[in-house]
């Protein structure tokens, strides 16, 4: 079934302001194509919760199966729309469009880039497409949901710098934002040491002594399209854990090579892949935590994740 109502909710500053751009040619296309929408404008943290709730709520409600919550923004956004629908919207699908600066998640399932061919994909569409989230639980903390990944150790800490850079905003106003990523990646070597973990998958675990990068995952990619994961499937039912132990300066440079060059990282000795329907992970040190780009604080992770499911509304 087609839509023909497409309710859209966007954060025109992700990607530091691509938003704005990127919904300038979308509205131009709709109006092309005398698609009817409403805009829907995420103004702060949380904000794209609370707006794609009540669309859910709405649509349910009333019972308009030819409408279509259409997401324009970053892993972010995203991540944030999907803690919208919960679980009481669960099989409400999503259209999507990346405009972020990492945009795995469109990566990882095969949505284009490109703003123009995203959307072709979603007006093509004539159902909804299934993919992997994952689920997960901090000791008797709500469930939360992630896209893209769950990280605890190096990934998390550059995630900590970049978000607190003091150069970052006026980099981005350059499209220099890399920059500051870059930055934050030697920092973050120089300052994250090894810490113990223990690995529970399908109820056989494993410890180490010494983890640096620990990333739990649905699809392939993290960090604007590093390849962490290439064994990953986003519709396998399955999730994926990777574990890096530390490394000397440059055999972790050139196990990040390796990564960009199609994931051939994962020959190194110091890479451990584990995939399985539940996972627990338990730090021993506190550790600095992300999900999805969000930072989890600097703590003691007691973590269990489980396998969800949504729906996407494109066509591949």
């Amino acid at each position: 079934m087609e839509k023909s109502t497409y309710y859209v909710v966007i954060n025109l500053q992700s990607g530091s302001g691509n938003g704005t751009n990127v919904w300038k040619i979308i509205e131009k296309a709709l109006l092309e194509k005398k698609k009817n929408y409403q805009l829907f404008i995420s103004e702060y943290a949380g904000h794209t919760i609370s707006l794609v709730n009540q669309l859910a709520k709405d649509i349910h409600t009333t019972q308009q199966k030819d409408a279509l919550i259409l997401i324009i923004g970053g892993d972010g956004t995203l991540h944030e729309a999907v803690r919208g629908l919960g679980e009481e919207y669960k099989k409400t699908p999503l259209g999507y469009i990346p405009a972020g600066s990492g945009n795995d998640f469109a990566r990882g399932v095969g949505i284009s880039r490109k703003p123009l061919v995203a959307l072709n994909q979603i007006l093509k569409a004539k159902s909804a497409s299934a993919f992997d989230i994952i689920e997960f639980q901090e000791k008797e903390q709500p469930v939360g949901y992630f896209v893209n990944n769950v990280g605890v150790g190096f990934d998390a800490l550059v995630v900590k710098l970049t978000n607190n850079s003091s150069a970052k905003a006026t980099l981005n106003k350059y499209n220099l934002g890399s920059l500051a990523y870059v930055a934050s990646l030697v920092k973050a070597y120089f300052n994250q040491r090894s810490f113990p973990i223990q690995l529970t998958v399908d109820g056989k675990t494993t410890a180490f002594k010494d983890a640096f990068l620990v990333t739990t995952t649905n699809h392939s990619y993290f960090g604007g399209g590093v390849n962490i994961a290439p064994m990953a499937v986003p519709t396998d039912g399955l999730i994926d854990v990777i574990v890096v132990s530390k490394l000397p300066l440059l055999k972790i440079i050139s196990l990040f090579v390796m990564m960009l060059l199609g994931g051939r990282h994962t020959r190194f000795k110091s890479v451990h892949h584990f995939s399985g329907k539940k996972i627990h992970l338990e730090t021993l040190h506190a550790v600095d935590g992300q999900a999805d780009g969000e930072e989890l604080g600097k703590q003691l992770f007691d973590l269990d994740f489980n396998p969800a499911t949504r729906y996407f509304w494109f066509a591949n």
